[in-house]
C-alpha cells in the first residue's frame, strides 16, 4: 500500500503552500500527478485511487480498445510509436526488456504485423499515438 500513501502526501504536499511556490489548486495538482503518471514517474492506478477519494472525475477511457488490446499494450504501442526502442519502453514502464518485448510481441500478434513501422501506422489509425509527456519523438534533426 505504499504508492497509493506515497501519492496520497504528494497530492496534499501539492495542494499546500510552501516557502518556495503557491499551493497548487486541486484541478492543477490533479493535472500534475497525471503528467507524472504518463511519465511513468509514479505508480498510475495509486494516483486514480487518491484523485478518486479527492473527488476528482476518473479520465475518460474509451471502453474499448481495439483489437483486443490491453490498456498496458495501449500504453506500450503508444510509447513503441513514438519512437522508443523495447529498452528505453522498459526503462520507462520500470519493467524487464523482456516483458516489454512480449508485450510488443502480443501486440503485433492482436493487431496483425510484424514491423514498428506497421504498429505506429495501426496506432495513428486508431488514435493511440497521441503526445506523451517526457517523450523526444523521432524527427529529421535527432535521427
Amino acid at each position: 500500500m505504499r504508492p497509493v500513501t506515497s501519492e496520497a502526501d504528494r497530492y496534499q504536499a501539492m495542494t499546500q503552500e510552501r516557502a518556495h511556490r503557491p499551493a497548487f489548486s486541486k484541478e492543477a495538482a490533479a493535472a500534475e500527478l497525471r503528467r507524472m503518471a504518463a511519465a511513468g514517474e509514479v505508480d498510475r492506478g495509486a494516483v486514480e485511487c487518491v484523485l478518486s477519494a479527492a473527488g476528482h472525475l476518473a479520465p475518460r477511457q474509451p471502453a474499448m480498445l481495439p483489437a483486443g488490446l490491453t490498456a498496458r499494450e495501449a500504453e506500450v504501442l503508444a510509447l513503441a510509436s513514438s519512437g522508443l526502442t523495447t529498452a528505453e519502453i522498459a526503462s520507462r514502464l520500470v519493467i524487464s526488456p523482456k516483458t516489454a518485448d512480449s508485450h510488443i510481441q502480443h501486440i503485433y500478434a492482436k493487431i496483425g504485423c510484424s514491423t514498428r513501422g506497421a504498429a505506429t501506422l495501426f496506432a495513428l489509425k486508431h488514435h493511440l499515438a497521441g503526445d506523451l509527456p517526457g517523450i523526444t519523438k523521432l524527427s529529421a534533426h535527432n535521427r
